[in-house]
This record gives structure tokens, sequence and C-alpha cells, in this order.
């Protein structure tokens, strides 16, 4: 825990194309969220790191004392505090594991499957994502 805390979660990388992704979002209008399961103060850390932060309108995640370690605790704590409760067809989660389209469906929003992430296609399919993308070009297609 110490090490990845001051060093180990730095020892990423930025996807390809996530950067310019998330300037076109910024430039449509559209309200970005991040909901992890990552410690949200380690979350903001790592994104600041990579200068990100700035294309996010909020920065959830889970806690240290496991308050908040769900998938769908996340996601519930980011929809709250952004006051979208009742702008929930207007929401969708994008990820690329069970658990993100699992805790999207336990908040009744739509999700996107992305494949160049950790899971496979097999597992978002048995998630039953609304989507499953390959990559950020199509899942531009879904955003529209």
């Amino acid at each position: 825990h110490e090490y990845f805390s001051s060093k180990g979660i730095f020892e990423n990388a930025v996807y390809p194309g996530i950067k310019d992704f998330l300037q076109k979002q910024k430039k449509e209008n559209k309200q970005i969220l991040l909901a992890t399961s990552k410690p949200e103060i380690l979350a903001k850390q790592i994104l600041d790191h990579f200068e990100l932060s700035f294309y996010f309108d909020f920065i959830g995640g889970a806690t240290f004392d496991d308050s908040r370690s769900s998938k769908k605790d996340v996601i519930n704590y980011v929809l709250e505090n952004c006051q979208l409760k009742n702008k929930l067809d207007k929401c969708i989660m994008i990820g690329d594991r069970k658990h993100d389209i699992e805790g999207a469906k336990a908040n009744h929003i739509s999700s996107a499957g992305i494949l160049y992430g950790y899971g496979s296609k097999e597992e978002l399919i048995q998630a039953k994502a609304d989507y499953i993308v390959k990559d950020l070009k199509e899942l531009q297609t879904v955003l529209i």
C-alpha cells in the first residue's frame, strides 16, 4: 500500500487517443464524470499527474474505509453529487469490466463496454452491456 500510494499510482500509461477524445467531448459540452473503484484521492492524483483532471467535471471513487467500495455505490455517489438522479436517460457508463456494466445497471443508466481495457468481449456480453465498442472511434458513434 505504501509503495502504491507514493510511486505505483504513477506507473500507468494513458490510453492512446484519450486526451483528444476527452477534448472532443468537452467541445461538445458533454459532462464528463469519473466513477472509479480506485480510492478517490488516488484517482485525483493520477489524473493530475497525467494532466487529465481538467477534462472531468467530477471525479468520484472508492473510500479507504470501504464505506463506498462497490462500483454500484461509486456510480450512485457520482450521480447524486452531480444531481443527475432525474436525468438517468442522459447518462452512460463507459467501462472495460463487468463491474462497470453491473454498476450502471444497478443505477438504471446505459452502459458501453470498451474492448481496449482489461475485460474481454465475453465478459462484457455476459454482463449485458448495452453497447460493446472496440475503440474510441467506435465509442464516439454511440455517444452521438
